[in-house]
């Protein structure tokens, strides 16, 4: 892991309420985040937090870091001095030239604010990969757990429909329906097997996704999640979001820091101009010895003003600030779709809970009871029955649509 400033490392655990990455430099794999235990169920706070430690991806993001750093570390050397002797040789005398980039004193801090202004907004677009990787950990979990729940409704499908079969068969026998009518249930018990064996495959492509988005090594044997309540409370309004997502998106923060750095690059541009060097010639004169005195030299800029890189760097500016315009542009509409995006979620899981769940539950119910008293056959229960297991698995769709909806606005607004 790389070695991180406190804007990155503090700026993702403010935003996402997860443990500090640390800031220290960690030598091969890294550890888990304090309070994670992959021996028990990892919650979506857990799967959050092991990534933002340990996601692949993401500590390549980090280590870009340590290339700013280095251009950072460059832009505030001086140029080493130069020296040029020349030996005397027959009647040519000795001749020693020392030379020194005096223009470096006024170029030299307009270097290093430029590269400081790289540095600072790199680190700060390295906040908004943190919440990206956030909402991509949790994305996987809600799959996960969604695998999981469609996995345990198709086992449930799947015993009704075989317990449906004997039911069939039975009156087969007896002569109550024909022969078409029972290859139907046949049809679909097998269609229903099929659909479990492809659900069980699903369950296993969504625990090594989470897993490798995790950065788990894969030697491990697997991993368990726990599906945590769903937060049905209504989004605040979308104006509201919106003048947080100004104030708190780090990739606006870093598209403000694009600008000031691109303009100090072109500040920078300008001061090279003029190439500068002092000097301090000696030279052997005769019987007099050496005689030593200082100078200058310099680049007469009649063909070359630097106008090419000037220009270059005015337009660095110009396109910085279209993308900082284009940015906010995208923000706004990232913010309302993804409430909008929760609000739809919301309201169907709603409805499943209050309009469809419960008479549903009142329908298997009453024949349960009907059956007890011999009114209507066992069949007609476990028909019933699995209108009311469809409509569960119908409600753990809506919750994980819930699940990444909420990530993705988290995400949109730039916090918790």
């Amino acid at each position: 892991m790389a070695i991180l400033p406190s804007v990155t490392s503090d700026g993702i655990a403010s935003r996402t309420g997860l443990p500090t990455l640390p800031k220290a430099a960690v030598q091969g794999e890294p550890p888990l985040p304090p309070g994670v235990r992959l021996d028990r169920p990892l919650s979506s706070d857990d799967a959050a937090a092991i990534a933002l430690w340990k996601n692949p991806q993401l500590q390549v993001d980090l280590a870009t870091l340590g290339l700013a750093r280095g251009d950072l570390i460059d832009a505030g050397l001086l140029r080493n001095p130069r020296l040029d002797m020349l030996f005397p040789v027959g009647l040519k005398p000795f001749e020693l030239l020392f030379n020194f980039p005096v223009d470096a004193f006024w170029s030299r801090p307009r270097r290093v604010e430029a590269s400081q202004a790289a540095y600072d907004q790199l680190a700060q677009s390295l906040i908004q990969n943190g919440l990206n990787t956030v909402r991509d950990a949790r994305f996987a979990h809600a799959d996960f757990v969604l695998a999981r729940t469609r996995e345990i409704t198709g086992e449930q499908i799947a015993a009704l429909r075989k317990r449906i079969v004997e039911l069939t068969n039975a009156r087969l026998r007896a002569g109550d329906i024909s022969e078409l009518e029972a290859m139907a249930a046949r049809t679909e018990e097998a269609a229903a097997g099929e659909q479990l064996v492809r659900l069980k495959h699903d369950v296993e492509l969504a625990s090594e996704r989470l897993r490798i988005l995790l950065g788990l090594s894969i030697n491990r044997t697997g991993i368990d999640v726990v599906a945590t309540a769903v937060d049905s409370s209504p989004p605040p309004d979308a104006g509201d979001l919106l003048e947080k997502a100004l104030q708190a998106r780090p990739d606006l923060r870093a598209a403000e820091l694009s600008i000031a750095s691109a303009t100090k690059r072109a500040r920078w541009e300008r001061s090279r101009i003029f190439v500068i060097a002092g000097q301090l010639s000696s030279k052997g004169i005769g019987n007099n010895g050496i005689l030593t005195g200082p100078g200058l030299s310099t680049e007469l800029p009649i063909f070359n003003r630097n106008q090419g890189l000037i220009a270059r760097a005015d337009a660095d500016v110009e396109v910085a600030s279209r993308q900082y315009l284009n940015l906010k542009q995208r923000v706004a509409f990232e913010v309302y779709e993804a409430r909008k995006l929760l609000v739809q979620a919301l309201d169907v899981l709603a409805r499943l809970r209050e309009q469809v769940l419960p008479p549903l539950k009142q329908t298997v119910t009453l024949a349960e009871q009907q059956y007890e008293k011999g009114d209507v056959a066992y069949l007609f229960v476990l028909e019933q029955s699995r209108g009311l297991v469809d409509a569960e698995l119908r409600v753990a769709d809506a919750e994980a649509a819930v699940r990444r909806s909420r990530a993705q606005l988290e995400r949109s607004v730039g916090t918790r």
